[in-house]
């Protein structure tokens, strides 16, 4: 592989593989969970991986409006009359989208668990006597 290419693993998680693919299948199977707003979903998103992924307000609510003008999520208002809280949901197009996602990114997934494990192994498991001295 060139210094340029990257394993397709590695651009699940990376610059704008992770603004399109990571932030909204998580926001869309939070959404399939049930209805929430805007900044419930950054606060969830980033207990479930802070230590992963850098999430805040540039990168959540822009990719939320992209999913409903996309059809994917439906959002309204907490209150008629004033401008509160957007309480989003996600649409039957966007449990489809949910599907389509998941089903796609669980190789790399499972390429990266795996390497990850295999990293885990080589460096922290006891090696044989022969090996060890």
């Amino acid at each position: 592989m060139s210094a340029q290419a990257k394993s397709p693993a590695e651009e699940v998680l990376r610059g704008p593989i992770k603004s399109k693919t990571v932030f909204p299948v998580l926001i869309l199977h939070m959404l399939a969970q049930g209805p929430e707003h805007g900044y419930g979903l950054l606060q969830r998103i980033e207990a479930l991986c802070s230590e992963l992924l850098a999430v805040n307000t540039n990168t959540i609510y822009p990719l939320l409006r992209r999913l409903e003008e996309r059809g994917f999520i439906a959002g309204e208002w907490d209150h008629p009359t004033k401008r509160a809280r957007r309480l989003y949901r996600i649409t039957p197009a966007g449990r489809e989208r949910l599907a389509r996602i998941k089903h796609n990114m669980l190789p790399y997934l499972d390429l990266l668990a795996a390497s990850i494990d295999r990293l885990r192994s080589a460096l922290y498991e006891t090696q044989p006597d022969s090996i060890a001295s």
